[in-house]
């Protein structure tokens, strides 16, 4: 048997609702205990927010560099800034 931390929480559910969670988990690749804990999770302290969602930046940060970059703005296809000495480009 598998060790679990956690307290089991028993519910009576009408097996609609079951099966729609069931269904709503196996769509998120989760099992139905990882759905109904993140369904409580969200009702207990809030909707989580996306990565990347949060600017960890201090205040007092200079802007971000594409707010700052000239167009037109540099690609990773674009010819290096600077060329070797000796090199030319067949662009």
């Amino acid at each position: 048997m598998v060790n679990r931390k956690g307290v089991f929480i028993g519910a009576y559910v009408p097996n609609e609702l079951k099966e729609s969670l069931r269904r709503r988990a196996a769509a998120e690749h989760r099992t139905l205990s990882q759905e109904i804990t993140r369904i409580l999770t969200e009702a207990v302290h809030g909707r989580s927010l996306p990565p990347g969602s949060i600017d960890r930046r201090s205040p007092d940060s200079g802007p971000r560099r594409r707010n700052s970059d000239p167009l037109p703005r540099r690609r990773a296809y674009d010819v290096p800034y600077g060329t070797p000495e000796g090199v030319t480009s067949d662009h």
